[in-house]
């Protein structure tokens, strides 16, 4: 009666093969997940660039509204165009409510140590008591630039991951501030 099975021979050999292919895919595994960590990362920077973008165009179209007679500037960009300033009617009551106010109109974004900073109730770039957009602990600011011609205001933010900073990433957008005459000064 003939035994069907491997021979020793062939299970040595089976064996070599078997482990030079799992040491194969154990130099190979951590460059793989390295990669995956890096495009998870990338994902999430992207969608907290594109929230804080969606914010900035949000409020740059809601500059200069007001349902009634509201002197002074709508939309102010300091000199190096890393600071915004804006202002609209939010409660739609006829008048820019003033700094000093809990509802205040008054709004702000700004560049500051890597960060993109907001504030209500600001008229001033170098004010204190704004708030962080981005996590610092994950995400630095690279750039945030407001150039301005007539209504249309173009916006651009920079960023990258603290673990990946060789890979950035800009994103841009071009917003018409309907509420802001053309010729108003910056």
């Amino acid at each position: 009666m003939k035994q069907a099975g491997f021979t020793l021979l062939e299970m040595l050999i089976a064996l070599v093969i078997s482990g030079i292919l799992m040491i194969g895919a154990a130099r190979f595994l951590p460059a793989l997940q390295m990669a995956n960590l890096r495009t998870l990362m990338s994902i999430q920077l992207h969608e907290e660039l594109r929230l804080m973008m969606s914010t900035l165009e949000k409020a740059v179209r809601r500059a200069g509204y007001c349902r009634g007679d509201c002197p002074g500037e709508a939309l102010t960009i300091n000199p190096q165009g890393n600071c915004l300033l804006l202002r609209w009617d939010e409660n739609s009551n006829g008048k820019w409510e003033g700094v000093e106010n809990e509802n205040s109109d008054f709004y702000g974004f700004r560049l500051r140590d890597g960060n993109l900073e907001a504030q209500r109730g600001v008229e001033r770039c170098d004010a204190g008591g704004w708030e962080k957009l981005n996590d610092p602990a994950t995400t630095k600011m690279a750039e945030f630039l407001v150039v301005r011609a007539g209504q249309l205001v173009r916006l651009r933010l920079s960023g990258y991951v603290l673990a990946f900073p060789q890979y950035p990433l800009t994103l841009e957008s071009l917003v018409t501030a309907v509420n802001v005459s053309a010729q108003e000064s910056r």
